[in-house]
């Protein structure tokens, strides 16, 4: 299988994983982790959609694992987390505002300097 076929039948997997999530059929956490251990196997081969979605889905499952007595606002925040994905528009640029969104306001990893809004402010320039 090519890599772009595997990233393909990849992203099916995740996003069967995400329906499931907002179906809530089913333990969110699980179809949480399967879609954390997915995206990892390809991050490497695909770090504009697998890197993120290995992070954003890491957090959330590491929510509930080191703190359970937040489990239930974790799972809603999977939930929320699966929704807006599936319902995003087929765009690079809609993914990556989803993932500068999720990544850095809503789980708070640490934004790259290139990353910040200011950045081209900030270059030296002008």
């Amino acid at each position: 299988m090519t890599d772009e076929a595997a990233l393909a039948v990849a992203m099916r997997d995740i996003e069967a994983c995400m329906r499931l999530i907002v179906s809530r059929r089913g333990s969110a956490y699980r179809a949480a982790w399967r879609v954390w251990g997915t995206a990892m196997r390809h991050a490497t081969d695909s770090e504009t959609i697998m890197w993120p979605l290995w992070l954003i889905w890491g957090a959330l499952t590491d929510w509930v694992e080191q703190k359970p007595a937040e489990a239930d606002q974790a799972e809603s925040a999977m939930i929320r987390a699966a929704q807006e994905w599936l319902s995003l528009p087929e765009s690079a640029e809609a993914q990556r505002a989803y993932f500068d969104r999720y990544l850095y306001d809503e789980l708070g990893y640490e934004r790259p300097q290139h990353a910040k809004p200011d950045a081209a402010a900030d270059d030296g320039s002008g």
